[in-house]
């Protein structure tokens, strides 16, 4: 039985560095093959200009999210201004979605050789679509990622979900309001629906401790930025 299990999980780690490899380099791979002008290239301007200082909603108007901006900028900052650096920040996003996909079908005891196939065809049909960073993909992946948190949360008992799932959400709301939102009503729905069958004070305040992070976060980054509050939310809310 240990020689079973240790070889299981043998298994388990390798498949979980190929999917790692898989992921990225598949997504790097399509990132290079062709662009669309304006989608393409639409938040590696904008990454640059916040890279150089200027922030959304402050310094130019956007509807969409300011998370690309901030990121994008990040791998500017870190691996140089290049297609290289654009291309790897998607293709980070579809590694994550796809060691999500791997974990979260690992932890319904499902066979380990299925959880890996369906981890890989993730991998294919996730953000290779777009090779570039894109609003929609981030935020469907983001609100996938809040929906795996909360089904684990719902599996595992394990109170670190119910404080991962809001920040998720959150992230994911700043990235597209869509479907982030529609996810966020989903959730919120069906956590009532437990709490009210299986009230759990902790769980709460794990949950509610990890939307107030968020909130905070977004707060002090408008702050900091001196970014009015008020131009978040007539370009991100009302437009």
């Amino acid at each position: 039985m240990k020689y079973n299990l240790n070889t299981n999980k043998n298994i388990k780690f390798f498949y979980f560095i190929c999917l790692s490899i898989l992921s990225i380099s598949i997504n790097q791979y399509y990132g290079y093959i062709g662009v669309f002008p304006i989608d393409s290239f639409l938040f590696f301007d904008s990454g640059y200009r916040t890279l150089n200082g200027f922030f959304p909603f402050k310094d130019y108007w956007t509807p969409t999210g300011p998370l690309l901006d901030i990121i994008q900028a990040f791998f500017f900052k870190i691996f140089g201004i290049s297609w290289f650096s654009y291309v790897l920040h998607a293709s980070i996003f579809n590694f994550l979605i796809v060691v999500a996909t791997f974990n979260t079908l690992i932890k319904f005891n499902l066979n380990t050789h299925y959880c890996f196939f369906y981890a890989l065809l993730t991998s294919i049909t996730a953000y290779p679509i777009s090779g570039t960073p894109f609003i929609d993909h981030h935020s469907s992946i983001l609100s996938l990622l809040a929906l795996f948190s909360f089904i684990l949360s719902l599996k595992t008992k394990s109170n670190f979900y119910w404080f991962l799932t809001p920040i998720l959400l959150g992230l994911a709301f700043l990235s597209k309001q869509t479907p982030a939102g529609y996810i966020g009503l989903i959730i919120a729905f069906f956590s009532l629906i437990y709490f009210i069958h299986n009230f759990n004070m902790k769980k709460i305040l794990f949950f509610l401790t990890g939307s107030v992070s968020i909130i905070t976060c977004f707060i002090l980054f408008l702050l900091i930025n001196k970014i009015p509050f008020l131009s978040f939310y007539e370009q991100y809310i009302l437009f």
